[in-house]
């Protein structure tokens, strides 16, 4: 593996493992706002309770000195009555108060001098409900001395007191809780955008690294593709170089064997005394003359069966994996290629590398041929012939056919390039006849070359793809 992909293939867990950890400190970060926020309301509550008891407690005073007062106009039993119950309830709500602020000793202090203030107070109240109506004197002095000692200001302002700092405290616990909530907010937010960015970077490598795959093997299938066709390639110019041998070779074996019987016939009329000797060395030597060239019609005659393995196949499939392989000469020129392929004729029955073969020679000949045009374009379309036929048309700009070579162009050799073997239309017409097929070239009025072979056809394709354009180089 490069060191590229192999950095890539490492990063990739690294960021996403980074990724899971920040989420974790993500979430511990929401649990402590969770938990912060749940003891402000703690806090609030707290307030509420200690605001509600000193709330009791001054009604319990109010109520304590009107049920006073109203006895002691009256004579009534019920406010005595009353004024019993509210100095109970007083006593009941100190503790409570005290329970309350028992965390905080300032608290505390306060409300053991709010309930010595209480405590006197009663006292006070106490003594003129003892004295009543019958001795309105007594109690009368009593309560101008309350108002001496001022112990109900006192009581007033403890509470007042009291309630200021419950709610200054409280206000200061928000303030704190405010100020860290913000501060563990933008952290949280910075984490989660660095884990967001974590993710994405990850998710982006590891999607880089499945298309590095995945152009690794199209790379690969690529090059056994090409593997193959060469392998094709190999037998098929071995094939037409055999049978251009076969047929050079058999016109000077047939002169050979010429020449051998007419010795032979001139050593039979001579007296030489070893002419029987010489007669059957001439014997062998034709017999073997004769063997080579049955040997060679063999030879010959395998090539020209042209057998096939066939089977239905895309026509487009077949010219897209040509058109792959030969646009690798184009990538330094490019060439603007249109594939219009007729989709109900795209189901042929070939030999699909064979007619590969014959698409990747009639495609490269198209881009050398336009190698140094300023317009460079190949089309290659295909529509139903007749007789159950499917005919492909490879169109390009180029320069036109050679004269010299347009009338020889499918004969083995014949070849205008100065590093051309001129076997590459030979073999394509070759697979194209063993196919039941036909192909031919011409130079249209406008310009270029138009090759044209037929292929039989498996059928019409109900759901092809339609035609597309493409963009080679």
């Amino acid at each position: 593996m490069p060191r590229k992909s192999l950095a890539t293939s490492t990063q990739a867990p690294l960021l996403l493992g980074a990724t899971l950890l920040l989420f974790i400190v993500i979430a511990g970060a929401l649990f402590l706002n969770l938990m912060r926020l749940r003891d402000s309301f703690s806090w609030v509550q707290h307030t509420n309770d200690v605001l509600l008891a000193i709330s009791g407690i001054q009604r319990a005073v109010l109520e304590a000195e009107t049920n006073e007062r109203g006895y002691l106009l009256t004579g009534i039993d019920s406010y005595s009555d009353a004024y019993g119950r509210a100095r109970e309830a007083l006593a009941s709500r100190l503790d409570s108060l005290r329970a309350l602020v028992g965390d905080n000793r300032e608290h505390v202090a306060r409300v053991d001098e709010l309930r010595l203030f209480v405590d006197m107070r009663t006292a006070q109240l106490g003594r003129v409900i003892e004295l009543g109506p019958e001795r309105m004197h007594e109690a009368l002095e009593i309560l101008e001395q309350a108002r001496t000692d001022r112990l109900t200001e006192r009581v007033e302002t403890s509470l007042t007191a009291l309630t200021r700092v419950e709610q200054a405290l409280l206000t200061e616990r928000m303030h704190k809780h405010d100020r860290e909530s913000l501060a563990a907010a933008l952290i949280t937010a910075c984490l989660l955008i660095l884990a967001v960015a974590s993710a994405a970077i990850a998710a982006f490598l590891l999607e880089h690294q499945r298309a590095t795959a995945r152009q690794q093997e199209a790379d690969q299938r690529l090059q056994s593709l090409q593997a193959e066709l060469m392998r094709v390639a190999r037998l098929s110019t071995m094939g037409e170089m055999s049978s251009a041998l076969a047929h050079e070779l058999n016109q000077p074996l047939g002169a050979i064997t010429n020449y051998v019987q007419g010795s032979r016939r001139l050593v039979e009329a001579s007296s030489h005394p070893d002419k029987a000797k010489i007669g059957a060395a001439l014997d062998k030597a034709a017999q073997q003359t004769l063997r080579a060239g049955a040997v060679i019609q063999r030879l010959r005659d395998f090539v020209g069966r042209g057998e096939t393995d066939k089977t239905v196949e895309s026509l487009r499939a077949i010219a897209e994996d040509a058109l792959a392989l030969a646009s690798v000469v184009t990538r330094d020129r490019p060439v603007d290629i249109a594939l219009a392929l007729d989709p109900a004729s795209d189901r042929v029955l070939v030999d699909k590398v064979q007619v590969q073969q014959v698409f990747l020679n009639l495609i490269r000949n198209a881009f050398e041929a336009m190698r140094d045009e300023p317009e460079r374009r190949l089309r290659i379309g295909s529509r139903a012939a007749a007789g159950g036929m499917v005919e492909v048309v490879v169109a390009d700009t180029g320069p036109g056919l050679d004269a010299q070579i347009a009338e020889r162009m499918f004969q083995p050799f014949a070849t205008t390039k100065p590093d051309g073997m001129g076997i590459g239309l030979s073999i394509s017409q070759t697979i194209i006849q063993a196919h039941g097929g036909s192909i031919s070239a011409s130079t249209p009025a406008e310009g270029g070359t138009v090759f044209s072979f037929t292929l039989p056809s498996a059928g019409v394709e109900p759901h092809a793809t339609p035609a597309a354009t493409v963009q080679a180089g």
